[in-house]
């Protein structure tokens, strides 16, 4: 998509550079994956039925009570956003210059949010593909998403979060990552996984104008 002509650089909204995290922050983080990862190894080895929230725990090191300080269920550790993940979204749009369309910031935003944090995307595509109780948990993960962008966009058209744009769009939003994860090939791997996101950005980009056939010798 060719870009409009750049506005002035004062009309943009100011945002301060990323403050790298504090070791207490980095402690949290660590903790955070480590649960992560052994819920998504267990799950992926058992079943998600055959995993306790015990077993989770002890698989990585820590408490129950301290997995409870990260997670409300089994399934919200397997497949909720990493920590900093939704705010590193927020960061990204709110950096967006206004010559883009809201469309095109919030796909450019996204794309640094996949890029950042790939691994997840092939870490859970399988296990969504096995357990409908974790496609469920994923959707309701989406609303910490759902009013980030619906909170952007709204401040960008001059409109309430609540009205139809700024709803209409983040639900586009959610169609475009739920159909990214469901038509993925896994061997691909993550380029295969932007590529597709992107294909898909351009068509709703270009108004899901019919694509050509391929041309006939």
């Amino acid at each position: 998509m060719e870009a409009a002509d750049a506005v002035d650089p004062a009309e943009r909204k100011a945002v301060p550079a990323r403050v790298p995290l504090g070791l207490r922050e980095r402690k949290k983080l660590e903790t955070f994956r480590a649960l992560q990862s052994a819920a998504r190894r267990l799950v992926g080895e058992r079943g998600l039925a055959n995993v306790t929230i015990e077993e989770i725990a002890e698989a990585a090191n820590v408490s129950k009570r301290t997995f409870f300080n990260y997670f409300e269920s089994k399934e919200a550790a397997v497949v909720d956003p990493e920590m900093g993940k939704v705010e590193l979204l927020a960061s990204e749009l709110a950096r967006r210059p206004l010559d883009e369309t809201p469309l095109e910031g919030l796909w450019r935003a996204t794309l640094v949010v996949l890029k950042e944090h790939a691994a997840g995307v092939q870490d859970t595509s399988a296990l969504l593909a096995a357990n409908q109780a974790l496609v469920t948990r994923q959707a309701a993960s989406y609303a910490k998403y759902h009013e980030v962008i619906t909170e952007w966009a709204a401040a960008r058209a001059g409109c309430e979060p609540g009205d139809l744009y700024p709803e209409l769009l983040a639900r586009v939003a959610g169609v475009m990552t739920h159909l990214s994860v469901t038509r993925w090939e896994p061997g691909s791997g993550v380029e295969g996984y932007i590529r597709l996101s992107d294909e898909i950005f351009r068509l709703l980009a270009a108004g899901l104008a019919a694509p050509q056939p391929p041309a006939t010798s």
